[in-house]
């Protein structure tokens, strides 16, 4: 009992920076692509791919599921991998992508007689592998610290996509509600790109950065930060607590493994097998929209309304990410008919933002400024919905003492990603639901 209480007021001394360094860690999961798509507005005005240019990054990143596909399958063969140093090679990886795309992501190579941002995809393969991995890898890597470092966590990955925001906010946001892209001509350049206050490569510097900060957090959480005798406590509780739930629930055992039927959470409701499988149902759900199919009508959507509506609602639905993650800490649910209720608004909401897109290039009310607030406002709420639903399934599953689960969860969350880019890639580029100004490329 003394040692125990010993490691708990360690724990209780370690808490507040084992906090910030797991909230700066959490930063790098998504900081890349959110950067980048952040950027769109900029970068859309000179690409060649024009309103596509979402669609193609899209299936760039979610290419990047290879990795975590490959790794899936080593783990069914239980073939053993260094946790901590897969995750640094990672996040090296995507700090040095970031790094080359403030030098590189301009350039242009021809392919078949067409131009295409050949580069700027291939890096943001490779900042996408640090994202796609942040669901198999990084959010199971939590699995034996305390439940609310997973909340810390997430609140990282909100913020991931907060600090790009601040930055494209300073840089500026444009004068313009007119379509502003052309036809693929040298002699004709987006009229808000003088409105910058600094370039996209000094932007993507600044991202770098950013990357690298979270490189070193992780490396002083996993190697210089003295956490493990932290994580060991907290492991050895949840276990004792877990088993004795367990027990409660539960009479017989084969083999010293368990069979079970239904599994306690941490405020002694049941979750079934059925209920576990409809969550795992809805979280994959949820990623198709929110990390495949959205992201790619987002430029149909709000480019109607003029570049600031479109660069506004990427730019401030950020910023509902890292707010429903905090909401989290002190209102989590885990009725499932609350989670239903919120569902049906969250497709409301997103039903709504597809409306608009299909509707493109005409869309309702498309030169008015409730147009462009409803655009905004709606933006904003679907990314904040889709975040806290997201987060509290993922938090249901953490408390349960299934195995693996986290790695079941991730795995639904990147197949669900993964099959929402393909739909919409296919969607967008080979059928005519949605369509483009006749001035734009």
């Amino acid at each position: 009992m003394t040692d125990i209480a010993q490691v708990s007021n360690r724990c209780y001394k370690e808490t507040y920076i084992v906090h910030f360094l797991i909230i700066l860690f959490g930063i790098s999961a998504w900081i890349g692509i959110n950067g980048i798509f952040i950027q769109i507005p900029v970068l859309i005005a000179t690409s060649p791919e024009g309103w596509t240019l979402p669609a193609y990054l899209v299936l760039a990143i979610q290419a990047a599921n290879f990795g975590p596909l490959l790794y899936a399958i080593l783990q069914y063969f239980q073939c053993k991998l260094n946790e901590p140093w897969l995750i640094l090679c990672l996040l090296v990886s995507g700090t040095s992508a970031m790094g080359l795309l403030s030098f590189f992501y301009s350039e242009k190579i021809i392919i078949a007689g067409d131009e295409y941002c050949l580069v700027l995809y291939v890096l943001t393969f490779f900042n996408a592998l640090v994202g796609c991995f942040s669901s198999v890898l990084f959010m199971p890597y939590f699995r034996n610290f305390n439940e609310r470092c997973l909340t810390s966590y997430f609140i990282g990955e909100g913020l991931s996509g907060v600090l790009p925001s601040v930055i494209a906010l300073i840089q500026g946001i444009g004068d313009t509600l007119e379509c502003a892209i052309f036809k693929n001509n040298s002699n004709i350049e987006s009229p808000h790109s003088f409105d910058l206050y600094f370039p996209p490569n000094v932007y993507f510097l600044f991202i770098s950065v950013i990357l690298f900060l979270s490189l070193t957090a992780f490396a002083i959480l996993e190697y210089f930060l003295d956490v493990q005798n932290t994580k060991q406590f907290h492991n050895t509780s949840s276990i004792v607590l877990n088993e004795k739930q367990a027990n409660v629930s539960h009479d017989h055992y084969l083999n010293g493994t368990q069979k079970v039927d239904h599994y306690l959470i941490n405020n002694d409701r049941l979750l079934t097998k059925q209920t576990q499988n409809y969550l795992f149902t809805l979280l994959g759900i949820f990623c198709f929209l929110s990390n495949g199919f959205f992201p790619s009508i987002q430029s149909y959507s709000c480019l109607p309304y003029g570049s600031i509506a479109y660069k506004l609602s990427i730019t401030f639905a950020q910023f509902a990410n890292p707010f429903v993650c905090l909401l989290a800490f002190w209102l989590k649910v885990s009725n499932v008919k609350v989670i239903n209720f919120l569902s049906v608004i969250c497709l409301i909401v997103g039903s709504f933002v597809t409306y608009l897109a299909l509707m493109s290039p005409s869309p309702p009310l498309q030169a008015t400024k409730l147009g462009i607030f409803l655009v905004i406002i709606s933006w904003v709420i679907l990314i904040g919905l889709t975040s806290y639903l997201k987060l509290i399934i993922v938090s249901v599953f953490r408390t349960t003492v299934l195995p693996n689960i986290l790695f079941k969860a991730g795995v639904i969350m990147q197949i669900g990603s993964a099959s929402g880019a393909i739909f919409s890639f296919i969607t967008i580029n080979f059928t005519n639901y949605f369509e483009m100004h006749d001035d734009c490329v």
